[in-house]
């Protein structure tokens, strides 16, 4: 008879693959339910669009997936400040607590910045106009961040890949 394993004596990386896996699997299966059942279901009010029956699932499990990923990294950086108190601010000539305190700064201030930059023009959707300032800011918001995040870590890659000759 085969053992479970015990999820503490994996290594980090053992751990992270089988969530990760774990997560793939979910999401294959969400999305392939989402297409198969009930897909092509007419929306009541307007039967020229379409209703997919398991619409709120996908949007509840990407709400859900997305207050997970956000408590998780504020209980890793929370459990990270209580582990070093001041500790470890230099790791191997790296100024590992200047790094941390630089990417959340800039991830916030890149938030901030693309919130207030983005743009408050009415969308067209299903036919009818969308105007509220507050949702089409958090959604530019969200994409130019994304967007720029990307770009940073592309430069990051280029950067590091070019810099790294033994």
């Amino acid at each position: 008879m085969k053992k479970i394993v015990d999820l503490r004596h994996l290594t980090a990386m053992q751990l992270s693959s089988r969530i990760f896996y774990i997560l793939i699997g979910v999401i294959v299966v969400l999305f392939a339910l989402f297409w198969i059942i009930g897909y092509d279901m007419p929306y009541d009010d307007n039967p020229d669009y379409s209703a997919p029956l398991l619409t709120d699932a996908l949007i509840w499990f990407m709400i859900v997936l997305t207050f997970a990923t956000l408590g998780l990294a504020v209980l890793g950086a929370v459990n990270g400040v209580r582990k070093n108190k001041g500790e470890n601010v230099v790791v191997n000539n790296v100024p590992a607590r200047r790094i941390s305190v630089a990417v959340v700064v800039g991830t916030v201030l890149s938030f901030v910045l693309t919130y207030a930059l983005s743009s408050t023009d009415a969308l067209m959707v299903n036919g009818e106009r969308f105007t509220d300032t507050f949702w089409l800011r958090t959604a530019g918001m969200f994409i130019g961040t994304s967007l720029l995040l990307i770009v940073v870590a592309v430069g990051a890659i280029v950067y590091g890949s070019t810099r790294y000759i033994r």
